[in-house]
């Protein structure tokens, strides 16, 4: 995930250096307009929903060949999500996996 190095202010400019993955960059390199930075770690994404492959009413659904295509096995029951505002767009962001690189799990045997 992207991090913030620096913000400068300077009246109503605002100027953010960023460091961010080969992937990320990928993802940004043809694209340098309306772009925006939110923060996706679970304690900044306040409401939970439901998701599921079938049903009704509050649910977030997805298709299997999306989850298929981003090798997602098992949605959790729960996610945590939040709705952003931005020029008047209102953008919903979903964690559904949470990555474990990096967090040993030990086990006794």
């Amino acid at each position: 995930m992207a991090s913030i190095k620096t913000i400068d202010m300077n009246g109503n400019d605002i100027l953010v250096t960023l460091k961010i993955s080969d992937e990320e960059y990928e993802v940004l390199k043809p694209k340098i307009k309306n772009l925006m930075i939110v923060p996706v770690e679970t304690d900044a994404l306040n409401e939970r929903l439901t998701t599921g492959k079938l049903g009704n009413s509050n649910r977030i659904m997805l298709p299997n060949k999306i989850l298929k295509k981003y090798g997602i096995k098992k949605l959790p029951k729960k996610v945590p999500s939040d709705v952003f505002e931005s020029n008047g767009d209102k953008i919903l962001v979903i964690k559904l996996e949470e990555s474990k690189v990096g967090i040993p799990v030990f086990k006794e045997e």
